[in-house]
């Protein structure tokens, strides 16, 4: 009984923690109203209903394995035998309990019984194609002895002649009786006795009864009772006695056929129940057939593949679709889990970053489900034991609660839950709020659930964010590629890079005018652009892509960010501090970062080297990130961080030999 024991294993393979909200978020439902239209019985489709999510790997395995030889059947031109496939369960457990099914119940059942025979066959003959599908095959039970005696018994909606000899008899003497009672009725019709007191000439059945229409001013003349009477009250439809006589006969003989009939009915029915368990048992596989080919049917048709699964956390996804989306999309491509758990998505609003959330909460769900994801060869999924995830507003009129409320009410209970089998899916983390606060927040949940062990995924529009993935070991940015002419999203990730929200250019492209986009930069410059979501430090301009540091460090606590404070320690320490060459700093006037290359003078100017120069700035107008210390492994030449190419070349040559008329300046103050 291999399907039996696998089915056992498979249905008792635990269930990932969920709750339905996050399934209509990520839009499991659909998925399964996709594969339930994809089935051909109640049964298959109650197979789908039941469907959820498992967490014990090798049941996850198994039900791939099923899909997989499923998508294989059909792939190969293959028509799988389903003939006859209707849930039968009640109409066999009635006839378990003794009562009697009438013919066309009793032929849906045999139809059945066939049709699990036929696939029986068909499957033993697909052995090389599907081994482990075929095996289900042996569980079915093969009646074609009952199967016969039903379609002998039944013929169309009514026992058969041949169901019973006694029957035969009966409907026989029934057929001569009929004959009589007609030619008697013919022989009123037709006798001169009667010509003038019938109305017409024909012969009615009221109330079961055969009459004659007969006169009502000659009712005198024919010898019968009166069944009815017309409308106009001139007609009466008589009975005539000799011809009630012969159908009281009929009626008896009538009967006799209906006690044989159930007879034979019941001796059916009787045969069913004797072998009611392996039936039902031929419906559960007949079900799981059922299933896993609606599984393949779904495989195919948005150009699915299983994927190696593993319990680590590892994800990494090639070439993959989001399920729901036409197969023109671009392409997803993603690594997590090993040495980054957590990956910070940037970029614009029409970039695609909730659907490259949703495509891997997605994916998660349907392999874990047995079901086949479009991703290219190689992909790889984890098996987690909870997903948890805060995508949309979630705003609520009725509990008065804002987005930003509503936001961290969710991301309370998935701190509550996050573990290290937890994949974790935040949308605009931190929005809703003062920007400096909500980057603060973001930063600090990020880092608690890093600490957690959980994969989380998390997209934000905000600066700091951005800089926690550069600067924390085991964090790494992603930003998500666009069309700029259509603005259509291209669901492409670029892995390792900080995009840029392009709000100014966005903005012009939707017909913001010029006016407002000079007055919104200026705006922007005189403010405090380290603490506004980022890509927003200029009109047609774009932060400077953070690159992978030399040296991942621990992320600089958020306590002082939350409570509106400085955003790091060594911001803090600002005034209680000397500057250090090679200080990570933000250029207030401007809304660019640098890198401080000569310590401030006595009017506090100091150098800061950005964008490939050197500009002198006051101290004053100049926010640090990350102090040095954090920055460079010990050792390291500060010079490659603080001077260009051709400048370090010179001063190489003027280590070597004095070069006349050389020397290295700075651009103008940038007060």
């Amino acid at each position: 009984m291999v399907y039996a024991h696998l089915r056992l294993f498979i249905l008792s393979a635990g269930v990932i923690v969920l709750n339905t909200q996050i399934l209509l978020t990520l839009e499991y439902d659909r998925i399964k109203a996709m594969l339930a239209d994809l089935t051909l019985s109640g049964l298959g489709r109650e197979l789908v209903e039941r469907l959820k999510p498992m967490t014990r790997r090798g049941a996850i395995e198994a039900a791939l394995l099923e899909t997989t030889e499923a998508q294989a059947l059909l792939a190969g031109g293959a028509q799988v035998p389903l003939r006859g496939l209707a849930d039968v369960r009640q109409l066999v457990e009635r006839a378990e309990k003794g009562g009697a099914l009438n013919p066309a119940e009793l032929v849906r059942v045999a139809d059945c019984l066939r049709g699990c025979r036929e696939l029986k066959r068909y499957m033993e003959s697909k052995r090389l194609v599907a081994p482990n599908l075929s095996r289900y095959a042996e569980a079915i039970a093969v009646f074609r002895a009952l199967e016969d005696e039903i379609y002998l018994s039944i013929d169309g909606s009514r026992v058969s002649d041949a169901a019973s000899p006694r029957l035969a008899r009966i409907r026989k003497e029934i057929h001569a009786q009929e004959e009589r009672i007609q030619a008697k009725l013919q022989s009123f019709l037709t006798s001169h006795q009667y010509r003038g007191a019938i109305q017409e000439s024909f012969v009615s059945i009221k109330d079961g009864h055969y009459v004659l229409p007969i006169k009502a001013s000659h009712r005198h003349k024919v010898d019968g009772l009166v069944i009815d009477t017309s409308g106009s009250k001139l007609t009466v439809f008589v009975e005539p006695t000799v011809v009630r006589m012969l159908t009281n006969e009929r009626q008896a003989l009538k009967a006799e056929e209906e006690a044989e009939e159930y007879q034979v009915l019941m001796a059916l029915s009787g045969l069913l129940a004797a072998e009611a368990r392996p039936i039902l048992i031929n419906l559960e596989v007949m079900a799981a057939y059922d299933f896993a080919l609606a599984k393949g049917r779904l495989s195919l048709s948005m150009g699915g593949r299983s994927a190696a699964i593993n319990d680590e956390g590892f994800i990494q996804i090639i070439q993959g679709r989001h399920p729901l989306i036409p197969h023109e999309a671009v392409p997803l491509d993603l690594t997590l889990g090993r040495r980054y758990r957590t990956l910070v998505i940037t970029g614009p609003n029409t970039g695609g970053k909730t659907v490259a959330l949703k495509t891997v909460g997605l994916m998660t769900l349907m392999i874990q489900s047995g079901l086949h994801v479009p991703v290219g060869e190689g992909s790889r999924l984890a098996v987690f034991e909870g997903i948890l995830a805060d995508i949309g507003d979630g705003q609520s009129i009725e509990q008065s609660l804002s987005t930003f409320s509503s936001h961290m009410g969710r991301i309370a209970s998935i701190l509550r839950q996050a573990g290290r089998s937890s994949l974790v899916l935040l949308d605009e983390i931190g929005t809703g709020t003062d920007p400096a606060e909500g980057a603060a927040l973001a930063m600090a949940i990020l880092e608690e659930l890093h600490e957690s062990g959980a994969v989380t995924l998390a997209t934000t529009h905000y600066s700091d964010v951005k800089r926690l993935a550069d600067l924390r070991q085991g964090f790494i940015n992603g930003r998500m590629d666009f069309d700029p002419e259509t603005l259509k999203p291209l669901y492409r990730l670029v892995m390792g890079e900080a995009g840029s929200s392009h709000a100014f250019w966005i903005a012009q492209k939707l017909g913001i005018g010029r006016k407002v986009l000079e007055l919104a930069e200026k705006h922007l410059q005189e403010g405090h652009p380290q603490a506004l979501p980022e890509g927003q430090a200029g009109f047609n301009t774009k932060q400077p892509e953070a690159k992978p540091g030399l040296a991942r460090n621990p992320a600089p606590s958020v306590q002082d960010q939350a409570s509106g404070g400085p955003s790091t320690p060594e911001q803090a320490a600002d005034d209680r501090r000397p500057w250090q060459i090679g200080d990570s700093v933000m250029i207030q006037t401007i809304g660019q970062t640098g890198v401080v290359a000569e310590l401030p003078n006595a009017r506090g100017e100091m150098v800061i080297f950005t964008r490939g120069k050197r500009i002198t700035v006051n101290h004053k107008r100049v926010t640090l990130l990350v102090s040095a210390e954090h920055l460079y492994p010990e050792g390291y030449d500060l010079r490659t961080a603080t001077y260009t190419w051709k400048d370090r070349k010179l001063m190489h040559n003027m280590e070597r030999k004095h070069v006349n008329g050389s020397r290295i300046i700075s651009e103008g103050s940038q007060e």
